[in-house]
């Protein structure tokens, strides 16, 4: 019997025994109960296995969580697993073991170098802008509500303050270079500083002056009749702003000259987009989605799904940024993250190959995103989004480390 048949077979079983055991048991959890399905019609999906034995573990079922991890490693899953993903059960002894086994299948590259060290501890950091003509990096802070500016000699300093212009936890940021703007997203995030329950699922856009420093415009965006979150930003020449929307399921825009933030596609119509980039000729926007990448015409909206050979694995993407025709991606929605560049080739809406720049880094702990600063990729390594205390508190600022910024150079 060919591999794949056998373990679809091994697998059914398995599913038989779940379906077996948990005939008295309460109604599944609809996650669990769609990725069950989605196994059954592709047993060897790594992506799915994981999400199904992180979300066990989620759910406290840490016996079955445990069983989809050695499935994962009869399927020799690659890229490791993320001990935030797994909450408590990331503290047990079995769970350690099986771990370390799907480390050793995790190939390591290690290109990157130290660029920064932020002194403050507690910004929980998630977006990252470059101003050329300054030559400013721009950080956000969910935790803080602010956005700090980092000199190239590594000075801090507060762009903004904490909650100033009702800014929330700040997410993804653009420089608009030639405008002298800088863009900002915004959202109610439960790991930011002075969270009110009112407030979640409130989300906003905002436009500061690169110059003074100063609001020039703020789109409010509510939870009404569903909630916002403005997560990434992308700017054509024009001077377009794009948004992502993960609560909606869209991309909006704000058309040069105008004063609304609409949606560029039916809402609902991707999963959970998140990171954005523009290509080179302004021809497409990359949209990143908890299930691939979207190749969308910023025009219309019409889109399609970028393609890849077996074995690439598009999902799980954050933060994207373009070089030379190329995408250059920060993949944290599984194993310990890492940084890779997809290469298209005549097409582009089709991965070539992948290349991974950075891969098994100790330093880790969920990157995020980065931006392309001439020929070198600057990059968060370790957000600490999930570092939280047992009730799901904010920790203390002598509980976290300083934020490490990495830089990978792109034509070695």
């Amino acid at each position: 019997m060919p591999v794949s048949l056998l373990r679809a077979a091994l697998l059914l079983l398995f599913l038989s025994g779940c379906r077996t055991a948990s005939n008295h048991s309460p109604p599944l959890d609809p996650e669990v109960a769609g990725l069950l399905q989605q196994l059954r019609a592709a047993p060897d999906d790594g992506l799915a296995t994981y999400e199904l034995a992180a979300r066990y573990a989620a759910l406290g079922e840490n016996e079955q969580a445990l069983r989809w991890m050695e499935r994962l490693e009869a399927l020799r899953w690659s890229y490791g697993v993320g001990d935030a993903h797994f909450g408590a059960l990331a503290r047990a002894p079995e769970y350690r073991e099986v771990a370390a086994r799907l480390a050793a299948l995790h190939p390591r590259v290690a290109r990157s170098r130290p660029a920064f060290t932020l002194a403050e501890k507690a910004l929980t950091p998630e977006g990252i802008t470059y101003d050329p003509v300054t030559d400013t990096f721009f950080v956000s802070s969910i935790r803080k509500r602010k956005v700090v500016s980092l000199a190239r000699n590594g000075q801090l300093r507060d762009f903004t303050g904490s909650g100033q212009d009702g800014l929330l936890g700040v997410l993804g940021m653009k420089v608009d270079a030639e405008r002298r703007h800088l863009w900002v997203a915004s959202y109610a995030s439960r790991g930011m500083e002075n969270a009110k329950p009112e407030e979640r699922g409130h989300s906003g856009l905002f436009q500061y002056d690169l110059r003074t420093g100063g609001l020039l415009r703020r789109f409010a965006l509510g939870n009404q009749p569903r909630a916002n979150l403005v997560n990434d930003i992308a700017l054509d020449a024009s001077g377009d702003v794009f948004v992502t929307n993960s609560e909606r399921g869209t991309v909006s825009v704000l058309r040069a000259g105008t004063e609304a933030l609409v949606p560029l596609m039916p809402e609902g119509t991707l999963p959970y987009p998140n990171g954005i980039a523009l290509s080179e000729d302004g021809a497409r926007l990359y949209v990143a989605h908890s299930q691939g990448i979207a190749s969308v015409e910023p025009s219309t909206g019409r889109h399609t799904p970028v393609r890849a050979p077996p074995g690439v694995l598009l999902a799980g993407l954050d933060g994207m940024s373009i070089y030379r025709g190329s995408l250059i991606g920060v993949q944290n929605g599984f194993g310990r993250g890492r940084i890779v560049r997809f290469h298209f080739g005549a097409d582009p809406t089709r991965v070539e190959r992948e290349e991974p720049l950075e891969s098994g880094n100790p330093l880790f702990d969920i990157p995020t995103t980065g931006t392309v600063v001439g020929n070198t990729f600057v990059y968060i390594a370790n957000s600490q989004l999930r570092r939280r205390g047992p009730e799901g508190e904010l920790l203390p600022p002598e509980q976290l480390d300083e934020t490490v910024l990495l830089q990978v150079a792109l034509d070695e």
